[in-house]
């Protein structure tokens, strides 16, 4: 139930598939770090009870931050439903939070908010989850609104009607993403009988049918205490926690349960096809094996097949269709394993002519595996990615929760958890082998694509099966309790040549977090190159003068690390993430990065090609259109204005000379910002940088100076025409700069607007029922920011959504917003900087930017005093500045 709206990556299927995949690879398959090391343990404290209504409760304390996670996982999800069901599931899932008795529409997310916490949830096959993540002086408060919303929502028929019409605009949303649309058609193509087949959201048909009558039955039969499981984590007492449950439990409504019955599936025998033409810029392909439920013995091995395909750049994958031969310009590989039976999925974007030499690619890699050539090496680099992931994954509340959760509602207790440790690191050659052999044979393979409409794909189902023939043989049949330690305050040290290194020790586990960052991005871009930084920044990793690209994705791939490039606005460098142990290599890893990139031409090419393939996908991602089509109006002479991808005609102009004379312009040492987070000696950790890169220059020369964009003079018009379910639109203003005194008043507008709690969710999709996701946005920049709402409807509302924007925006501007409202905005923002900054990698990336955009490393805390500071003076003041009547952009993207 995710209100923000996000650009569909290249290589994202549904956002559930994607979260139940994360789930199985970060938290199933990484239990082997429990052996490994002794100081990172997810079960170790952890409380199970079971209270005397049938409710599991599983509790742990963990006070590392100032944060509890609350969770509540329900043992149904869509494939509990029957075929008129369908999307009930998730409707229920929108409606548990839309009142109770004691709380109104809107009223739930709002506590919540105005406590400074998050509340959602989201539907899978076979869960729900609901979730509340909150700082921990209002544990009982999130703990009395979850309960409180899943044991006594009232299910308004006029809210349920509203609601409906919120689940039908997101399901017309999901009409206009190709991956969504290729995860409904793979799905029915693999399950023909099993409720597997049928999409979470449901049918258009179903959505609209649903009574309050039928929601209650549904409620009666899967939400019983005895089919639930309670998960909470974080900085609280045990004790006083189960007498809470126990009180706000006291009066559960006596449900009555019954066991599921879904249809199995019959065996597949025969390979099945699906292509559509469709009105996308490249091949979207899905290739999917059944593999057994969950709890099957082969399970472990199919989590190591996976990280053997597909876990990380060294990948086997990514190594021959991507590094190697540029085939493809995505490619990955998952094990959805699930309560019934699973799919492992290999999926990929490309080019039709790549096609028939991509699928080659994946079946050779697949029938090498068959016949057991995998390197020791290779297995244990497996094991090593499964181990880091699970320490980094236990640095947040809520990751440690679902982990619980999972194991607890997927495989029956949180104490499988020890079990699978044990199976996963005794996983060997031979289980790999017998793994592919069992399940990776041409009858059991389902393949899905959407082609472009002009494309020309011979692909019949007999050269399908011949390809992917050499991977089988005959199936074989098989069915301290925390880690803490002194958390110290940050330091700066500038060395010789200008750099500033900011490091912060934090030896709860034994992880680091480090950033690299330059003044860059887009704002630095000269005419003629736009998206140089992207561009220069994507080749840092593809080699050095010691290492090639190859080289560095082994090296990061065997110690479990994470080392990946980035570029924005504003900015540009690198971030790494790994073991402490292993921080001497990563250092010298990272100046060699930083201080000898080579650019190689041969990588250049591939990524080029992998950039124009993003800038091409864009006519395939209606939300990435929408926002590049509004900065384009917006600032019409500063650089924002231009896609941080750049332009085809600009990647295309771009050559190695031209990368190497931007980089040099830039990194340089008084342009640099080194921070460390992490288990690290201050003192050892700056002698070792300190050596490491001497080499850099200092230089000077000052930085181009960027003038701030001009006032509007009047309102921007644009609209787009594109065919699709749905039309986006955003309406904005030049916002807030960095550092502008105006920038935290408008942080506490923004908040007063957006989210579940906000006015506009609560006005014009709680009440008006006229989209799926609305939310207001502000992206402050250097010189000039921007603030605006976005909204995606039905065509035919888009002049109501429209004039009901314009009103809230007039509302905001003549009358400001409530105390109340200003309260609430306040303790959400704050509540969620504390969230956000429970990882290292967080913590590190806001220190070094906000030192290196000159607001100094320590500006996280003033800011926080900014926000509680902010009167309703300043509110109208600023909002006086920025949202102004007639110098608007209106963009529209749609038919």
């Amino acid at each position: 139930m995710n209100v923000i709206p996000n650009t569909v990556k290249s290589r994202r299927r549904s956002v559930l598939l994607k979260l139940t995949l994360l789930i199985i690879i970060l938290f199933v398959g990484s239990l082997y770090s429990a052996i490994c090391c002794q100081a990172a343990s997810v079960t170790k404290g952890a409380l199970r009870s079971k209270l005397q209504s049938g409710l599991t409760v599983v509790l742990k304390e963990d006070h590392s931050s100032p944060v509890v996670a609350i969770q509540m996982w329900v043992n149904t999800g869509s494939a509990n439903e029957t075929d008129g069901e369908a999307g009930i599931t998730h409707l229920i899932e929108h409606m548990i939070f839309k009142g109770t008795p004691t709380r109104k529409t809107g009223e739930i997310a709002r506590t919540i908010e105005a406590s400074g916490g998050q509340i959602n949830a989201y539907t899978s096959y076979d869960r729900t989850v609901y979730y509340v993540e909150i700082p921990s002086q209002h544990f009982e408060t999130g703990l009395d609104v979850l309960l409180d919303a899943i044991q006594h929502s009232t299910f308004d028929p006029k809210e349920l009607k509203r609601e409906k019409e919120v689940v039908l605009e997101e399901y017309r949303r999901s009409l206009d993403s190709p991956w969504r649309r290729l995860s409904k058609t793979v799905m029915r193509l693999c399950f023909q009988k099993h409720p597997y087949g049928r999409p979470i959201i449901g049918y258009q048909s179903t959505i609209k049918s649903f009574t309050r009558k039928d929601i209650l039955n549904y409620i009666e039969k899967w939400y019983s205490p005895e089919n639930m499981t309670l998960v909470v984590v974080g900085d609280f007492d045990t004790h006083r926690a189960l007498e809470l449950i126990k009180k706000y439990t006291k009066n559960f409504p006596p449900r009555t349960f019954q066991p599921p019955n879904r249809p199995m599936e019959p065996e597949q025998k025969t390979l099945r096809k699906r292509i559509i033409k469709d009105k996308v810029q490249q091949v979207y392909m899905d290739l999917a094996w059944h593999i057994p439920a969950i709890d099957n013995p082969d399970t472990p091995a199919i989590d190591v097949l996976e990280l053997l395909m597909a876990g990380g750049k060294s990948s086997r994958l990514y190594k021959r269709l991507k590094m190697k031969s540029n085939l493809v310009h995505s490619v990955g590989a998952g094990a959805y394993e699930m309560r019934d039976h699973g799919l492992f999925f290999v999926d990929a974007t490309l080019a039709p002519d790549n096609l028939h030499q991509t699928l080659k690619g994946i079946a050779e890699e697949i029938a090498l595996l068959a016949e057991g050539v995998i390197t020791p090496g290779e297995l244990e680099k497996a094991k090593a990615i499964v181990r880091a992931h699970f320490i980094y994954d236990m640095e947040t509340m809520s990751g440690q929760a679902r982990t619980l959760g999972f194991f607890e509602t997927m495989l029956g207790n949180i104490s499988y958890c020890d079990e699978y440790l044990a199976k996963l690191q005794s996983v060997t050659t031979e289980d790999v082998k017998r793994v592919v052999r069992s399940y990776f044979n041409p009858h059991n393979l389902s393949v899905a694509m959407l082609v472009p409409e002009d494309a020309t794909v011979d692909l019949p189902a007999k050269k399908l099966f011949q390809i992917f023939s050499a991977s089988s043989t005959s199936p074989t049949n098989n069915s301290k309790s925390h880690f803490m330690g002194k958390v110290a305050k940050a330091k700066r040290y500038i060395l010789d040549n200008g750099i500033k290194v900011i490091i912060k020790e934090n030896h709860r586990l034994p992880t680091v977090s480090l950033v690299t960052v330059f003044l860059g991005g887009s704002r630095l871009e000269k005419k003629g190159l736009w998206g140089i930084s992207a561009f220069t920044s994507k080749m840092l990793t593809r080699g050095t003068a010691s290492m090639s690209a190859s080289d560095i994705a082994e090296t990061v791939d065997s110690l479990g690390g994470q080392l990946e490039s980035f570029s924005g606005r504003n900015s540009f460098g690198i971030t790494a993430k790994f073991l402490s142990g292993d921080i001497d290599k990563f250092l010298g890893l990272i100046s060699d990065v930083i201080l000898h990139p080579s650019f190689p031409s041969s990588e250049m090419e591939k990524v080029r090609d992998d950039i124009l393939s993003q800038i091409r996908a864009k006519k395939d991602q209606p939300m990435s259109q929408l926002f590049d089509l509004f900065y384009a109006t917006l600032y019409k002479n500063h650089p924002y204005g231009h896609p941080r991808t750049g332009t085809e005609e600009t990647i295309k102009g771009i050559h190695r000379p031209d990368i190497l004379r931007w980089y040099k312009s830039l990194a340089s040492g008084s342009n640099c910002i080194i921070c460390i987070v992490g288990d690290v000696n201050p003192k050892r950790t700056i002698r070792k940088i300190k050596l490491l890169f001497a080499p850099m220059t200092q230089t000077h020369s000052p930085l181009p100076s960027i003038a701030p964009e001009p006032n509007l003079s009047g309102p921007r018009i644009k609209h787009v025409k594109r065919d699709g379910a749905q039309t986006h639109m955003v309406i904005g203003y030049l916002g807030a700069s960095l550092g502008s005194p105006y920038d935290p008043a408008m942080a506490i507008v923004d908040a007063a607007l957006s989210g579940q709690g906000g006015r506009l969710f609560y006005r014009l999709r709680d009440k008006k029922s006229l989209a799926y996701s609305v939310t207001s946005f502000r992206r402050p920049g250097i010189e000039t920011g921007a603030f605006g709402v976005y909204l995606g409807c039905a065509p035919e509302k888009v002049e109501t959504a429209q004039k009901a924007i314009f009103n809230e925006l007039a509302e905001i501007r003549e009358n400001g917003i409530t105390s109340g409202e200003l309260v609430s905005a306040k303790t959400y923002l704050i509540g969620n900087l504390a969230i956000e900054s429970q990882t290292n990698t967080s913590q590190a990336m806001q220190m070094a930017l906000d030192e290196l955009y000159g607001l100094g490393f320590q500006y996280r805390d003033e800011y926080v005093k900014k926000i509680e500071a902010v009167t309703l003076k300043q509110i109208r003041e600023a909002v006086s500045q920025i949202i102004c009547p007639n110098r608007y952009v209106y963009v529209t993207l749609g038919p």
